[in-house]
């Protein structure tokens, strides 16, 4: 009973609120129960967002977020955007001045993140990759590959072939060419049959 309550709470009442104050929502942006997105205004989501329940998400103004089209997130993942001047002389709880910090996160379309991944600031996540579960993502990502692991790595390309690949970047009206993937793949050391 309880849970049907939070459901209910988070559909008609906190999700609603929220994409008020989201610098840009698209439309079918479903946020799961009981999660939170702190600063809302430095987010952007594309259409068909879909979150697990139990995420936060929290940045600032130097670190803004963007996230694609028709991603999909898992239960309990964390966004977490900003950092602070380890150099800092005195107690960093003091230190106002991070605006020399500057980077955004960047998700692209089609992405897919395991549950109880944390996402930190500089990172991209190229279209279509999947993070695998519990994954710290501190760097970029390439589209087209599965990547997982403290800290993330790239573990394969997504499709084993190239007609594969083909096909899913025309069906998704991708905005990489064929030869633009396979080229980032090869510097990976991938090639397709």
């Amino acid at each position: 009973m309880k849970f049907i309550f939070l459901k209910i709470l988070n559909k008609f009442i906190y999700r609603p609120l929220l994409k008020m104050q989201l610098k840009k929502v698209g439309h079918n942006f479903r946020l799961g129960y009981l999660s939170e997105i702190l600063n809302p205004q430095y987010f952007e989501f594309g259409k068909n967002f879909y979150c697990g329940p139990f995420a936060f998400f929290g940045t600032n103004k130097n670190y803004p977020v963007i996230i694609g089209n028709y991603v999909m997130f898992g239960p309990r993942c964390i966004i977490q955007g900003g950092n602070h001047d380890t150099a800092y002389e005195g107690f960093m709880y003091n230190n106002q001045s991070i605006d020399h910090f500057k980077g955004e996160i960047k998700i692209e379309d089609g992405v897919w993140v395991g549950c109880d991944t944390t996402i930190l600031s500089g990172t991209k996540i190229g279209e279509g990759s999947i993070i695998g579960a519990k994954s710290l993502v501190n760097k970029k990502i390439p589209p087209y590959v599965v990547a997982g692991g403290v800290p993330v790595k790239i573990l394969k390309q997504r499709f084993e072939t190239e007609q594969q690949l083909q096909n899913t970047l025309k069906i998704t009206n991708s905005k990489y060419t064929l030869d633009h993937i396979i080229k980032l793949h090869s510097g990976l050391g991938y090639t397709y049959k």
